[in-house]
């Protein structure tokens, strides 16, 4: 074509911008006042999980990675999108079945993820099948978990084995113990160490610490409010322009 692929990024903006940023950011700045440090002292992994989903590495109070790309598409397995795949699929998929590209962006969005593995977009009722055995919903959870576990292990080494706090949110994070216990377990080889009481009860809106007195990374449960977090920063700014104009 006449370009390299970075003329890609300069001319049509094709970039990593990832989603649930509000989220991510109040999730960030809570987890540092739950632990009595600024923002900018802190290196966190906060873990947005929801029917849709995405985790972020915090480093110094700043976000360094997140899951999530150019689209929501990219990154966990969710209750519709696919998530990380080989992006030779969609290419194989219209070669083969000679589908468009508005058929592959409805099967990669709308189409996939835990519907796509088992049927239900909704983890709860993943849950409750998986409880009875069912062997597609508990492919369906296995999937959803080690994803998770994935990208907590690949951010954990971005941010040099120093992570100061593991933090769950959004609707499945806030209210699935199980989750987070599958999600958490054996994972004491990197300093997270969950007691499992503590956990049972933080559910409902809860927030608060899930993780052992001697877990070197604590795991926070913090109930997200992105309407807070926009509010705050639309004060910030409109706090600088009147002080500029004054």
């Amino acid at each position: 074509m006449g370009q390299t692929t970075l003329s890609y990024y300069k001319k049509h903006a094709i970039r990593r911008y990832g989603f649930h940023g509000t989220s991510h950011k109040y999730l960030a700045e809570t987890a540092a006042a739950m632990l009595g440090r600024p923002v900018g002292q802190l290196n966190a992994i906060t873990c947005h999980l929801g029917n849709g989903s995405s985790v972020t590495a915090v480093e110094g109070g700043r976000s360094v990675d997140t899951s999530m790309g150019l689209t929501p598409l990219e990154g966990l397995v969710m209750g519709t999108r696919a998530g990380d795949i080989d992006p030779a699929i969609p290419l194989h998929l219209m070669r083969t079945l000679g589908a468009t590209a508005a058929d592959m962006d409805a099967i990669l969005n709308k189409k996939s993820g835990l519907l796509g593995l088992c049927g239900d977009n909704d983890l709860r009722a993943v849950i409750e099948r998986r409880a009875k055995g069912d062997p597609e919903a508990c492919l369906a959870m296995d999937v959803f978990v080690y994803r998770v576990r994935k990208y907590i292990g690949a951010y954990t080494l971005s941010l040099g084995g120093h992570v100061d706090a593991m933090v769950f949110s959004a609707g499945i994070g806030e209210n699935s113990a199980l989750i987070r216990s599958l999600i958490c377990a054996g994972l004491e080889r990197v300093g997270v160490r969950i007691d499992q009481d503590a956990n049972a009860e933080m559910c409902g809106g809860r927030q608060g610490v899930i993780s052992t007195p001697d877990s070197r990374v604590k795991v926070l449960v913090i109930p997200t409010d992105e309407e807070l977090s926009i509010a705050q920063q639309t004060l910030e700014v409109v706090s600088t322009e009147a002080s500029a104009a004054a």
